[in-house]
């Protein structure tokens, strides 16, 4: 059994040219390097941690933060350096360390967002509280909404007043029912808010059930794409409420809707 507590450690700035890699190490992500280069603050980087083994120092944790590091071309950085530890060991230690480090969700990072005060993870807050939503990150309760990378998404294409809009929609027309929160609901309900309005949506879509609604969703798009981020995904979910919506109503009504081209869309 590997005993890291026994490893001797210290703080030192060494040169990036002088940092390798081990076989066990993850292969560089280039997206990932070019997200943590595009959100660049060194005071957010932390503090890599390599091995001293042999002269040399081997790259234990960090390897995309020193990747853009590089690409922001810097020379030096500081390092945890760990001495003491064999190859063997050094692979252990990766395997452990990567092993315990789980991501953070959603969830976390949104609560760290309140916690700093960030503007979007504010706000959303206050909209959701407001329309009788709480953000969760277990979906037990029936006014709970996980999905918030789609509000995060709403706000970025549409806005708050479509983002408060489409929760007051969401709480009317199905409160407490199981999946209304759903990142699709959430998406499709805020494209139909930005193109038509709140309408009669409420009244008229309380006599439609969810699982009608995303069977019909499935079947008009049987292998889309379903990232909250696509705007096919939101306009093809919002053409399927259309339809629930028109229901009954005769083609020649004012009151039937039809989707229209907006933006440059197909």
């Amino acid at each position: 059994m590997n005993n890291f507590k026994t490893t001797n450690q210290r703080i030192e700035e060494i040169s990036l040219d002088c940092i390798k890699m081990g076989a066990y190490q993850r292969p560089t992500n280039s997206r990932q390097v070019m997200w943590i280069t595009s959100e660049f603050d060194e005071t957010w980087l932390g503090i890599p941690i390599v091995s001293e083994r042999d002269g040399s120092y081997y790259l234990l944790d960090g390897n995309h933060r020193v990747a853009a590091l590089r690409k922001q071309n810097y020379t030096h950085a500081k390092f945890i350096v760990l001495s003491g530890l064999s190859y063997e060991q050094e692979a252990a230690y990766f395997r452990v360390q990567n092993k315990n480090n789980r991501p953070l969700s959603k969830f976390n990072l949104f609560k760290a967002g309140l916690e700093a005060k960030d503007e979007m993870c504010v706000n959303i807050e206050k909209i959701a509280l407001a329309n009788g939503f709480k953000i969760s990150g277990s979906r037990r309760d029936s006014n709970a909404i996980t999905s918030i990378f789609a509000l995060e998404i709403v706000v970025e294409v549409y806005g708050y007043e479509v983002l408060n809009d489409t929760l007051s929609l969401l709480g009317e027309t199905w409160n407490g029912v199981k999946n209304a929160t759903n990142r699709e609901f959430i998406v499709g309900v805020a494209d139909f808010v930005n193109r038509f309005g709140k309408q009669d949506f409420a009244r008229r879509m309380k006599k439609q059930k969810l699982k009608d609604i995303w069977q019909y969703y499935i079947y008009l798009v049987p292998n889309g794409k379903r990232a909250s981020n696509d705007p096919q995904m939101r306009k093809a979910f919002c053409r399927v409420l259309v339809d629930h919506y028109n229901a009954g109503i005769r083609p020649d009504s004012e009151k039937y809707l039809r989707m229209e081209a907006r933006n440059g869309e197909s």
